[in-house]
């Protein structure tokens, strides 16, 4: 067998295996910047599994040929370079469908997000009139911010309830039934004339943190709403969990116990029967005798520290921090974060659930488990959908 000497020109082939070696290389950092948006040359390296001089050499490259940017920043008390992909033209839409409201939210690709709007809908709107409302709003979003049709190329959608991954369609016809067993994802696309990708709200919570928000991406990151229902979006190592029948994440219908109020699931004794915000509303109503009690009449409450309310939440939270410490003995989570309309609690909400929960899991389960808030407010979903459609257009 013939060997090369020693000093000796590389051969094409061994070229060849370094260009690829290279681009393969190129390519896993293009895409982490594109999945996780900006981040600094020390996480780049722990995300993609690359040596620092690796990452320095392929963002340096990548600044040459414009691809990416690097500032400077200050990172754990070091400073540090943050690298950031420059924006194409390419524009993607968040559409956010709850129950009697719609957000519509834009992103670039380098996941500036711009463009907000809410508009209140009909609890039983049909997907026909949803959708064509929604493309109104992004009429208005393009006429603002100047946006040509042909630069729009995806838009995510959240829904509350679970989705075929599939078919698009919605899974469970009591939460949705006016939508369920339509083709949504070819629905959405024909009305609002934008290519379509359709997720649950929790799930997309879920990649909101990851996409938007400080966790860690190669972690696995709980991501809780507590709404009219609870549910929950699961993301491991960068990955939104997703099961083939579109159902998961549903713990607002683990049962606690036998007997209770009936759920509208057909079960008694659901977690949504003891700590969804609909509930927490009806017990306010109840002590206070009033049925006019809003679900901002108990964040006044828990701002005032309300003794009535906050007691009412602790109910509620350590009913939820149970369910949350079966989380975290299964998956052993990096971060658990509650969001939904009930957030702006604050610490009235999050405390008794951080309490049940670490009572009630293995101590060793949530050691390294941080418990804490969405910062995204009532966006989490919206911004969720962007980052489902922003996924999408990298694959593509």
């Amino acid at each position: 067998m013939t060997r090369a000497k020693a000093g000796a020109a590389p051969t094409s082939r061994d070229t060849g295996s370094q260009r690829a070696l290279r681009q393969l290389n190129t390519r896993k950092v293009v895409d982490t910047l594109s999945r996780a948006g900006a981040q600094t040359q020390a996480n780049l390296a722990r995300l993609t599994g690359l040596s620092a001089g690796t990452i320095s050499n392929i963002v340096r490259d990548l600044v040459d040929e414009g691809r990416v940017v690097t500032s400077s920043v200050i990172a754990s008390g070091r400073r540090s370079a943050m690298v950031s992909l420059v924006p194409d033209p390419r524009i993607v839409v968040g559409l956010d469908v709850g129950r009697r409201h719609m957000r519509v939210l834009a992103s670039d690709t380098s996941h500036r997000v711009f463009g907000r709007i809410v508009e209140p809908i009909g609890a039983d709107l049909s997907p026909e009139l949803a959708f064509a409302q929604a493309r109104t709003m992004i009429d208005s979003l393009q006429a603002e911010y100047r946006i040509p049709e042909n630069q729009l190329v995806q838009v995510g959608i959240s829904v509350p309830a679970s989705v075929d991954p599939t078919t698009g369609r919605v899974v469970q016809g009591s939460v949705l039934p006016h939508w369920a067993g339509m083709d949504l994802t070819r629905l959405a696309t024909e009305i609002l004339r934008i290519p379509a990708i359709i997720e649950n709200d929790a799930s997309l919570g879920a990649l909101a943190q990851l996409t938007f928000g400080s966790h860690p991406t190669d972690g696995t990151v709980i991501y809780i709403k507590v709404a009219s229902g609870i549910g929950t979006g699961i993301a491991v190592n960068g990955k939104v969990y997703r099961s083939k029948s579109g159902l998961n994440g549903e713990i607002g219908h683990i049962q606690i116990f036998d007997g209770g109020e009936v759920c509208y699931c057909g079960n008694r004794g659901c977690l949504e029967t003891l700590a969804s915000s609909r509930r927490i509303v009806a017990d306010l109503a109840h002590v206070r005798r009033d049925t006019n009690m809003t679900l901002d009449d108990v964040i006044a409450g828990a701002h005032a520290d309300d003794p009535t309310v906050r007691r009412i939440l602790s109910e509620a939270g350590s009913a939820l921090g149970r369910i949350v410490a079966t989380l975290a003995n299964i998956f052993g989570p990096d971060a658990v974060v509650l969001g939904g309309p009930l957030a702006p609690a604050g610490d009235s909400f999050l405390t008794p659930v951080v309490h049940a929960a670490r009572q009630h899991a293995l101590p060793a389960a949530v050691a390294n488990t941080t418990f804490s808030l969405s910062t995204f407010g009532d966006e989490d979903e919206v911004r969720g959908a962007c980052a489902l459609a922003l996924q999408k257009v990298s694959e593509s």
